[in-house]
């Protein structure tokens, strides 16, 4: 949560370090592979691996990835997020309606580094 105070009337906002670091440096998913318990490996481009536990994601828009088929369906995008088709046969790049996604910054700062 960033930290708020006000000057003058003008509420000012202060990034916390955690993300004034990763925004210095922003981090590119190179390989996604989803495990059991709707949990997925995330591999970023500077080779460190995070895991995300989807678990608590599964409702509104996402209760479609209840179904592990679907859910172990995962990709990367064509702007680097992690996303699943809702219709397998339909065109997301026609249909982008089709598609869903986490974001690529999302999952890096909500995700857990996993020890070598």
């Amino acid at each position: 949560m960033p930290i708020i105070c006000t000057f003058r009337g003008i509420r000012i906002y202060i990034m916390e370090n955690k993300l004034k670091e990763y925004f210095t440096n922003p981090r590119k998913i190179k390989e996604v592979k989803p495990l059991e318990n709707y949990i997925l490996l995330l591999t970023f481009d500077n080779g460190e691996k995070r895991k995300y536990d989807m678990r608590n994601e599964l409702n509104g828009i996402f209760s479609v990835l209840k179904n592990k088929e679907k859910f172990y369906g995962v990709f990367i995008n064509d702007v680097g997020n992690i996303a699943w088709n809702i219709d397998d046969d339909v065109d997301s790049s026609v249909h982008w309606e089709n598609q869903i996604d986490l974001c690529k910054d999302m999952l890096y700062m909500e995700s857990i580094p996993v020890s070598s």
